[in-house]
């Protein structure tokens, strides 16, 4: 509430309200007394002062023990993440990706720790059920560029390791330049490269190209415009099973013992294309692909099962999920979201033991043996990459 001229204590002028006791006159005593406080005022002042000095610096010491302790537990925490994680994890409930793109930090520097050298980070890119590539291919190729930022700028402010995002060609690169030109200012220690180094074509190389049968695509054999650099690590994305070649070439010829991370490149998906028409051999996965080690590594999959009682069809869900350095694990998902374990081993599981091991935990598994089980599996329960043949020279893909 403002208060009226008439009582305000700095009004100097006449007023229309009750005049104030005259205090004009004072006593000796009343002017002794008044002596008296001036003349101790400054003493007070200076008392207060140092009080309030005095208070500072034990403020500033109580907040130098704080963060000190603060430091101390984000180390005890640092170290104790790793050791929980290594046992694996009973129940797995990530809030969001930002959660699951710390994870992923986690198992990588974990991985650079150990001195791994090609990592693999998998995870659904696109929330819903159907996130693949072929759901969605913009947002799933622009997702996984900004989860590659996330990931590896934490991983130069924690290790000081600078990395290259590599994309498989010049198109892309261009795109993914004018697209994520803030991100990559505001990202330290990562720079966009291609996989090739040519980040431009002439107009001579794309006639070749066109009518050399070679595609729009910038290819290996062209002259290079650029280098790698002087990056500690590489992280590629996007890649199609027609990159993979090229990919094999860049870690002979390119990576001098460099640690390379593929994120979210559907590995699995590009293993099922070798062999095929126009695609590189199966031989690729054996001496190549097997030696890239899955350090995060979330794959959701969804099923169905028929009972002769209501309500005969039963709907279930689940993912094989592995984070360095913790084992393999098949969770189940609850109807509140979250994954629960219901097995683990040293070794990867393949889909079918996935499926199996979800029956098992669900009640809903056949007798082992019987004519239903043959009749659901099928002869053939595994894809020809699951399957242990004597020609994969690597198992770092199973561990």
């Amino acid at each position: 509430r403002r208060a009226s001229p008439t009582h305000s204590p700095f009004v100097t002028g006449p007023s229309t309200g009750p005049s104030p006791p005259d205090r004009t006159r004072t006593s000796p005593a009343m002017q002794t007394t008044a002596c008296a406080r001036v003349a101790s005022a400054p003493a007070s002042a200076a008392r207060r002062s140092s009080q309030r000095l005095g208070k500072a610096t034990a403020s500033a010491r109580v907040a130098t023990r704080a963060r000190a302790a603060d430091n101390a537990q984000v180390k005890t925490q640092t170290t104790q993440s790793r050791e929980s994680r290594a046992e694996g994890r009973p129940v797995y409930s990530p809030d969001s990706y930002q959660d699951i793109c710390f994870h992923a930090y986690q198992s990588v520097a974990d991985g650079l720790a150990d001195g791994l050298q090609l990592m693999e980070i998998e995870f659904p890119a696109v929330p819903g059920e159907d996130a693949s590539y072929k759901a969605a291919s913009d947002v799933y190729i622009d997702l996984n560029i900004q989860y590659a930022l996330t990931v590896f700028s934490k991983i130069y402010k924690e290790t000081g390791k600078t990395c290259e995002l590599l994309v498989p060609d010049g198109p892309e690169y261009r795109r993914a330049k004018k697209v994520f030109a803030n991100s990559l200012e505001l990202s330290e220690g990562c720079v966009l490269n291609t996989l090739d180094g040519q980040k431009t074509e002439s107009v001579t190389s794309f006639i070749g190209n066109v009518f050399g049968g070679k595609g729009l695509r910038t290819r290996e054999e062209e002259t290079e415009d650029e280098g790698f650099g002087n990056a500690d690590l590489f992280c590629v994305v996007n890649l199609s099973c027609v990159d993979l070649p090229v990919v094999e070439t860049f870690v002979k010829t390119k990576l001098d013992g460099r640690p390379l991370v593929f994120l979210n490149n559907e590995l699995d998906t590009l293993r099922a294309d070798l062999g095929l028409f126009s695609f590189p051999e199966k031989d690729l996965h054996y001496r190549f692909l097997s030696k890239i080690k899955p350090v995060y590594y979330l794959r959701t999959r969804a099923y169905s099962r028929t009972i002769n009682v209501s309500p005969f069809v039963i709907n279930y869900s689940g993912a094989i999920f592995r984070e360095y350095p913790a084992p393999w694990q098949v969770m189940v998902k609850q109807n509140t979201g979250e994954l629960v374990c219901v097995a683990e081993d040293e070794d990867r599981f393949t889909l079918g033991e996935a499926k199996e091991e979800m029956l098992i935990a669900l009640g809903l598994a056949d007798e082992d043996g019987s004519t239903m089980q043959f009749l659901r599996s099928g002869y053939k329960t595994n894809t020809w990459w699951e399957e242990e043949c004597d020609q994969e020279k690597f198992d770092d893909w199973r561990t």
